[in-house]
């Protein structure tokens, strides 16, 4: 997803999202940092990253792979 889809999805201004992630204090915008992927200069986050943070699965200080994910189960 394109940052302006982000935000949009969020309800947020993509210039206000961009803030965010650009200095961020909050725990979520450092793990959308760490997520996010440049294409060129165009920066993308992954589908399921942006759904897990809008459902409050986002693991905090894990990286986005499957194996971290479910190790504990």
């Amino acid at each position: 997803m394109t940052l302006e889809q982000v935000a949009a999805t969020l309800s947020r201004k993509p210039e206000g999202l961009r803030m965010a992630l650009l200095k961020p204090k909050e725990a979520w915008a450092r793990e959308m940092n760490d997520r996010k992927v440049y294409i060129g200069r165009r920066m993308y986050f992954q589908t399921k990253d942006v759904a897990a943070l809008l459902d409050g699965d986002l693991a905090i200080g894990e990286k986005s792979n499957e194996a971290n994910r479910h190790s504990g189960n």
